[in-house]
């Protein structure tokens, strides 16, 4: 009997809003599993953890066990796909590849588990949801952290050289911790003296008791991120915003933290890109195994290379943006969804569609009927103000509370309406993919051409000038069958050729060469794993 093992987890909110008990899900995972064939080895649980990312302890350890080879798991079981992950990120660039890597399936004990193309795709239509969901739920924290930057106060922990404490009336703020900042100081100092690398400036700190927590050097990297945290001159950046009016302190001057970072500008440093590139991320070297970064060459040209973190002549081995996308677009020529599954996948949209809107429409009526509510108490005790029946000081005291919490209200329905628009964003690419993945490509941007290639490949690899996709199973099989098409008509177009010419040797199907209307598409070699160009 093939081994599985089962997933279950809930937040807190989501188990007194839906009642996902743990209890529930385990009970339904492993009645599923048994009728499916299934021994159940392990059951993990995380309670009261969210699904925004990975750092949840039970996953973590479902990850490691199912790694090991020697586990012989076969399937992961989950109540539903949202247990998971609420994050695309994770669910498609670590769980999903880890699976697939060891031959294990994630099956569902309250969905449908369809492998094919419709399935797949529609995993992705759930997974989307399930992080817009997400987003929605975590707007609320997103407006007090807003509000609060407002105000001047830095809504995160205070980096190293201050520290967090709370007042004797319970509100918290940010005070200058001063064992630490005497070495932020020295930082500053020394690497603005000129005389010192930041590798010289780590080991100097590290000399005078600069340390971690449990006694180790603070890292070059951790160095050069103090540098460059414009925090230590009495401001702070939140959002890509810088906030003047922070409320703690300072440590240097603006003055050394801007002639420090503009030494950091070393021009014999690779510059920091400041723009996006399509495929960053994506790719790896098949010589180390790194990922590829991507540079703009003489303002226009874009090449990617190795980013060389593990030594050797890697980077040397250069590849154009131009000639990536030839490739990736000459794939998708051969990725034909067929009509039927377009309708399918347009079907359940529209189920995620009235779902998504319905959920939306409540949680932004109920927003707005507390804003409605707010409105009337400020409008009543200005009226009271009016009439003297209340004092400036009551007036003052509560038309500020109340315009604050009306304010936060009115973020959460921005950020809503932004999560919205990023569903139907979603959306129209899942379609304009089925309707057309190579035109589609083409004409999309950066977003949507990294977002195709997620969805049709396992790997890419780059070595020596050979750029091999690893296709999904079933982009594999769609690729091999428009393939073997392609090639039994040209070679049928090359027969008909040959017989009204009256040739011989040139109208024999296997002179691809010489046969009419081949091209690079259908030349592509493909066997049962790779794509190589």
């Amino acid at each position: 009997m093939e081994k599985a093992v089962v997933y279950a987890r809930v937040s807190s909110e989501e188990q007194a809003k839906h009642g996902f008990s743990i209890d529930n899900q385990k009970r339904q995972c492993i009645e599923f599993a048994e009728k499916q064939g299934y021994s159940v080895a392990k059951v993990f649980v995380d309670e009261g953890k969210s699904a925004k990312n990975l750092e949840r302890p039970e996953i973590q350890e479902l990850m490691a066990y199912c790694s090991k080879k020697k586990n012989k798991i076969t399937a992961v079981i989950i109540w539903r796909l949202d247990r998971i992950s609420r994050n695309n990120e994770d669910y498609h660039g670590a769980l999903r590849p880890l699976f697939e890597k060891m031959g294990i399936k994630l099956l569902s004990a309250t969905e449908a588990n369809v492998n094919t193309i419709e399935g797949d795709l529609m995993r992705n239509i759930g997974m989307s949801f399930a992080e817009y969901e997400r987003k929605v739920i975590g707007v609320r924290t997103l407006a007090g952290l807003r509000q609060k930057a407002e105000l001047g106060e830095y809504p995160h922990k205070a980096p190293i050289g201050y520290k967090n404490i709370s007042r004797e009336d319970g509100s918290k703020t940010i005070i200058i911790d001063d064992k630490q900042a005497f070495y932020i100081k020295q930082a500053f100092d020394l690497y603005d003296s000129g005389m010192h690398t930041l590798r010289s400036v780590t080991e100097e700190l590290y000399k005078d008791g600069f340390r971690t927590n449990n006694g180790r050097k603070i890292p070059k990297a951790s160095i050069e991120f103090i540098l460059k945290n414009i925090f230590y001159t009495g401001v702070f950046e939140y959002e890509g915003r810088i906030y003047e009016n922070a409320k703690h302190k300072a440590i240097i001057s603006k003055e050394l933290f801007y002639r420090v970072n503009d030494r950091l500008r070393d021009p014999k440093k690779t510059k920091k890109q400041t723009l996006d590139f399509a495929y960053t991320g994506l790719f790896k070297c098949g010589h180390c195994g790194c990922q590829l970064t991507a540079e703009l060459k003489k303002g226009k040209y874009i090449y990617y290379h190795c980013t060389g973190n593990k030594g050797g002549d890697c980077k040397k081995d250069y590849i154009n943006e131009a000639k990536v996308d030839s490739v990736i677009s000459e794939i998708l020529k051969l990725i034909v969804i067929p009509f039927d599954i377009r309708e399918k996948i347009a079907d359940s949209l529209k189920l995620v569609h009235a779902k998504k809107n319905g959920y939306s429409k409540e949680v932004k009526s109920s927003i707005q009927k507390q804003i409605t509510l707010l409105e009337n108490r400020i409008e009543k005790a200005f009226q009271d103000k009016l009439d003297n029946n209340i004092t400036q000081e009551l007036w003052q005291k509560y038309n500020s509370k109340w315009q604050t919490e009306k304010d936060k209200l009115h973020i959460q329905i921005e950020e809503i309406n932004k999560l919205d628009k990023e569903f139907y964003s979603q959306a129209d690419l899942l379609l304009g993919f089925t309707d057309n993945a190579y035109d589609y490509f083409l004409q999309g941007n950066i977003e949507q051409r990294r977002r195709i290639l997620e969805i049709i490949s396992e790997q890419i690899t780059y070595k020596n000038k050979h750029f091999d996709i690893k296709l999904k199973p079933i982009f594999q099989t769609i690729v091999e069958n428009q393939y073997n098409l392609a090639q039994k008509n040209a070679n049928n177009r090359t027969s008909e050729t040959g017989i009204k010419k009256g040739l011989e040797t040139d109208s024999c199907p296997n002179n691809r060469k010489n046969s009419p209307g081949w091209t690079r598409t259908n030349s592509l070699p493909v066997n049962s794993r790779l794509l190589r160009h």
